[in-house]
């Protein structure tokens, strides 16, 4: 205390200043800057979080729409009845006049599935015209049972560019039978 009191007035303020300057500084480096911090850290989370939020309510809603048509197909496949898909395309062939343009209609192994079933097969068209081709091939996509056509190979004739020879795979499924 004898230091203090051999002080002048104006060293004593300046030392006081000095160390409420020093105070001051430690307060703000102690306790607000890391506050300040905290703060711009859990700003960059929220920006984060609402980011991944909306992706996530992105892939919700393309789920929810996946599996509408999922469920859409389920309904269709559960609906429709047995059918031989060979006969099928023979009767969508008569029905479009080209059956006796049908070369081959071969059965294809198809990859395994859990859920459905599929049947496969081959077709082999020689020389039909375009309209007749794509008359076909609409009739196929467009069968109240669940056709898809998977491959299209169309080439024309040499002599005559107008006519077309076509090869497809036409598959058809069906929902395994459930075993328990």
């Amino acid at each position: 205390m004898n230091f203090w009191q051999n002080l002048q007035l104006r060293e004593r303020l300046f030392i006081g200043g000095a160390g409420a300057a020093l105070l001051v500084f430690l307060i703000f480096k102690l306790t607000i800057a890391p506050l300040f911090k905290y703060s711009a850290e859990l700003d960059r989370q929220i920006v984060t979080a609402r980011r991944q939020f909306n992706e996530m309510r992105t892939t919700q809603q393309e789920y929810q729409r996946q599996k509408s048509v999922v469920d859409s197909i389920n309904s269709q496949l559960k609906k429709q009845p047995n059918f031989a898909i060979l006969s099928r395309l023979d009767e969508l062939a008569g029905q479009t006049g080209i059956r006796n343009k049908i070369l081959q209609i071969t059965p294809q192994v198809s990859p395994p599935s859990e859920v459905y079933k599929e049947e496969v097969v081959e077709v082999k068209i020689d020389g039909v015209t375009l309209e007749q081709l794509v008359r076909y091939l609409h009739q196929v996509e467009s069968s109240p049972q669940l056709l898809k056509i998977k491959r299209l190979d169309i080439r024309p004739h040499i002599d005559n560019r107008q006519i077309l020879n076509a090869t497809f795979r036409v598959s058809a499924f069906t929902l395994k039978e459930v075993t328990s």
